[in-house]
Order: structure tokens, then sequence, then C-alpha cells
């Protein structure tokens, strides 16, 4: 079982494993429970986070939920794939019961609100009125031009610069990300 460690010694991995892949063990253990065939669940749950400790980068997951189920259901088939008797119902039996959430949690989109917000508010001053009228407020730019007194052609413009500079400065932070350095 995944022991807990201090987070400030911890690598990347075992604390992104900590938050977003322990809280969810139990859940995989009962849905392997459930299942008609003999599984020694330790050992599944065991490879699962042999599997998951032996990546390079935890980046490209967008649910540590469903990636768990996923990883779990493949070394339960690759177990079943090895033994020499196999009913027909246990291949049914692991398609997950339980309903994988691929959506982002209230943490992850308040951050992400707050990181956006910090973003728009680094923008000048006519990108940022731009911007939160297009895509805040959710104005045509032709009701943003209207609304700043400006031509079309100058919102658009302005939207142009105000994502070109968004997108930079998020890739830059996303870059200098620190668990993303030290891996």
């Amino acid at each position: 079982m995944f022991r807990h460690t201090n987070s400030a010694t911890a690598s990347p991995t075992a604390q992104w494993v900590a938050a977003e892949i322990l809280p969810h063990e139990s859940d995989v253990r009962r849905w392997l429970a459930r299942s008609s065939f003999a599984l020694d669940i330790d050992d599944v749950i065991q490879e699962a986070y042999c599997a998951i400790a032996g990546l390079g980068s935890t980046a490209h997951i967008r649910s540590g939920r469903a990636y768990l189920f996923t990883t779990a259901r493949n070394i339960a088939l690759e177990h079943l794939r090895r033994s020499k008797i196999v009913p027909m119902d246990a291949l049914t039996d692991l398609t997950p019961a339980v309903e994988v959430d691929d959506r982002p949690t209230s943490e992850a989109i308040v951050w992400s609100r707050l990181e956006l917000s910090r973003l728009i508010d680094g923008l000048p001053a006519r990108c940022q009125s731009v911007f939160r009228l297009c895509y805040v407020k959710g104005m045509t730019q032709k009701e943003a031009a209207r609304e700043l007194r400006v031509s079309e052609n100058i919102v658009q413009k302005q939207l142009t610069r105000a994502m070109a500079r968004v997108a930079t400065a998020y890739a830059r932070d996303i870059a200098l990300d620190p668990i993303e350095d030290e891996e």
C-alpha cells in the first residue's frame, strides 16, 4: 500500500499519487471485489501503483480516478489472459460499474479561474477590457466595439493580442511549474 510521506521530500509523482490516486483506491478495490473472477486484488492494486510510479510524467493524465480504474482494469485483464481457464462472464464483469468522471474537480475549476484572472490582470488596459467583454461577459465583437466606442477592427486586433499574451503567459507558467521541472 502507498505510504504517506512528507510532501516537502516526496517526489512530484508521489505527491500526485497521494492527491489524485490514493483517495480512489477503496473504490477500485470494491469494484474488483464485485467481479466474478477470483483476482488477487492486492496484486492488482500493487501492480497499478507500480505502473503509475514508473511514469515519467503525470502531466498527460486528466483524471487520476479514471487513470487508476483503467490501469487496474488492464492489469486484471492481463491476469485473466494468463489464467488457464477463464469464465466468459469474468471478462464482462471487468467493465467499470462505477461511472468514471473525467470532469475537473471544483478545486481545479477555481484554480483555473484564479489563474485566468491573474493572466487577464497582466494585460494592457484595452486588451483587458476587450477580453473581459467578449470572453467573460459573452459579448460579440460588435457589441464590445459599441460598448467601448471603438471600431470592430480594433476589438478584433485587441482580442488577438490578448489571446496571444494569455496563451504565451500560460505556456510560460506551465514550463516554469516546479513539479514539471523536477522530473
